[in-house]
Formats: C-alpha cells, sequence, structure tokens
C-alpha cells in the first residue's frame, strides 16, 4: 500500500509540475510580448510587419514545425507508424529535415506564419496529456488558451496572407498595438501568477 501511495503523489506531483511547467512557458513569453508592445509600441508594429517575410524567423519556425511534427508521430503510439518505425528507424528524421529544406525554398512565401501556425497546432498535444489528470478548474485556463491557438493556427496555415493583413492592420495605429500589449501582459501575467501559486 505504501508503494501504491508513493506512486500516486509522484504521479500528482509530476501532473502539477507539469502544468506549472506550461503555466510559466506560455506566460512568460506572452508577458515579455505585452511589455514590449506597451513600452514601444512603434518598434513593435515595424516587427509585426516585418515578421510575415523575415525569412530568418521563417526558416526557423519551419524547422522547429517539421522536427515536432517528427516528434508526435515517433510517440504517438498508432500502430502503422510504429510498424514504420521499427521497420526504418532514422528515416523519420531524415524525412524532416529534408521536408525542411524543400518547405524552405518552395514555400517561402509568408512561411513565417506558416510555421508559427504549425507550433500553434502542435504544442496543445504535449499541454492536454499534462493537464487532463489535473482536478484544479484552472487548467481550464491553458484547455481555453491551446484551442484558441490550435484554431488561430489552422486559420493561419489556410489563409497566411489574411493573418499578415491582420498583423498590417494592428501595426497602423500604435494603440491597438498597445492594446494587444495590454490583453497580452495581462494574460501572461495570469500564467505566471497561477504557475507560482499552484
Amino acid at each position: 500500500m505504501t508503494g501504491v501511495h508513493n506512486y500516486q503523489l509522484a504521479t500528482e506531483y509530476g501532473i502539477i509540475c507539469g502544468m506549472i511547467y506550461w503555466f510559466f512557458a506560455l506566460g512568460i513569453p506572452l508577458a515579455a510580448y505585452g511589455v514590449f508592445a506597451v513600452a514601444r509600441p512603434q518598434l513593435a508594429a515595424k516587427a509585426l510587419v516585418a515578421f510575415p517575410r523575415n525569412r530568418t524567423a521563417g526558416a526557423v519556425l519551419c524547422a522547429v514545425a517539421w522536427f515536432w511534427t517528427a516528434y508526435e508521430l515517433d510517440t504517438i503510439g498508432i500502430e502503422i507508424f510504429d510498424r514504420f518505425l521499427k521497420a526504418f528507424p532514422f528515416e523519420l528524421w531524415i524525412l524532416a529535415a529534408v521536408l525542411t529544406v524543400l518547405t524552405c525554398w518552395w514555400m517561402d512565401n509568408l512561411l513565417p506564419i506558416r510555421g508559427a501556425a504549425a507550433i500553434l497546432m502542435l504544442f496543445p498535444a504535449e499541454l492536454f496529456p499534462v493537464i487532463r489528470l489535473e482536478d484544479t478548474g484552472w487548467r481550464l485556463a491553458l484547455v481555453v488558451f491551446a484551442y484558441a491557438c490550435a484554431i488561430t493556427g489552422m486559420f493561419g496555415m489556410f489563409y497566411p496572407w489574411r493573418i499578415r493583413q491582420a498583423l498590417a492592420w494592428l501595426a497602423g495605429v500604435p494603440s491597438r498595438v498597445a492594446a494587444t500589449g495590454v490583453a497580452s501582459l495581462g494574460v501572461g501575467a495570469l500564467f505566471v501568477l497561477l504557475g507560482c501559486v499552484l
């Protein structure tokens, strides 16, 4: 019984630590952007306009997205993928590298938006298993945020020019940029606070 109790405590501790990690992992970048956008709205506006066609950002985000996809396929536990990985253990990672190069070569237009959209769709797959067993209602803050990100990612993947237009519209007036900063700072500060107190 003691062993079972210790296992349960370790499992609960792991779930709580995982949820705290996600509160900080999401909250700190959100708060950082919020501070930047509120303090320097003109500079933030230039960054928003430049981001959709930044080749370096596009290459980095594209690589992260493809290798993250390879990781998900490697760990998802679907039989057809498991049989493939047993037969070809390294091909999945080689394929990710090849697809990164081909995507950067053939789909370079608005690539940063597509790369960011892919990551927005991917990270909930890691978040949901960690927080689904946590009994605090505050986990719903992460759930709602993750669904919003996934939906935004799907929209951005299919309509990246709409995201570029939205960013340009926001950047057109400094007060709009500052408003997004206030919202981002509010959500980020909430997540960091929850990470500290839970």
